[in-house]
């Protein structure tokens, strides 16, 4: 049953409607921002038997954010960690984070870089290459502001959400082959704190 083993597993280049912007500019133009991983979010969904929805999640993210009012400067970069992965069964766990699938010791992150990104108001258009498991796959997401405030620091908020295949990046078995979609749905809400002001 070791259902999340292909959860990032998968690649793409589709995407899905991320959430709608709260009217707020990106702000602050040639400013960093470091991605805090407590109050950020990576959750996963990949069917299972052909039947429900299975949610898990990854609990370690990290990452920066370059903003700036000229697109060609924006750089995104995120990490998460493979070995985080929460099921929550111990069992499952272990199982995908071993060998058969995951392989969390030979590949222990999973990230994604921009190469390119378009502005249109909150709305970002990203192109960039997501590495998992060995393998690397070009990735269009649209990214979403979410919110913005003021607590022990200036912080931003960005959503995504889109859908990848784990057979792209190589993660398959037998069981999970005859148990789980190819297809993994993923959310990645980021809280951002501005690095220089924390």
């Amino acid at each position: 049953m070791k259902v999340i083993a292909l959860v990032l597993a998968a690649s793409a280049a589709w995407f899905a409607t991320a959430p709608a912007p709260v009217g707020a500019p990106l702000a602050l133009p040639g400013s960093d921002w470091s991605v805090d991983g407590v109050h950020s979010s990576v959750v996963f969904k990949i069917k299972h038997a052909g039947t429900a929805w299975f949610y898990g999640v990854f609990k370690d993210v990290s990452g920066t954010i370059t903003l700036d009012d000229k697109p060609e400067n924006i750089k995104i970069a995120v990490k998460v960690a493979t070995d985080s992965i929460d099921t929550r069964n111990a069992d499952r766990d272990k199982h995908v984070k071993g060998p058969d699938l995951f392989d969390s010791k030979q590949f222990p992150d999973m990230t994604f870089t921009s190469t390119k990104v378009q502005k249109n108001g909150d709305m970002m258009l990203v192109d960039g290459e997501l590495s998992l498991h060995g393998n690397k796959k070009a990735l269009t997401l649209k990214v979403a502001k979410t919110g913005e405030g003021d607590f022990m620091g200036k912080r931003q908020g960005f959503e995504t959400s889109f859908q990848i295949k784990r057979s792209d990046f190589g993660i398959k078995s037998k069981q999970a082959d005859s148990g789980l979609s190819d297809e993994v749905l993923l959310t990645v809400s980021l809280e951002c704190v501005q690095a220089d002001k924390k």
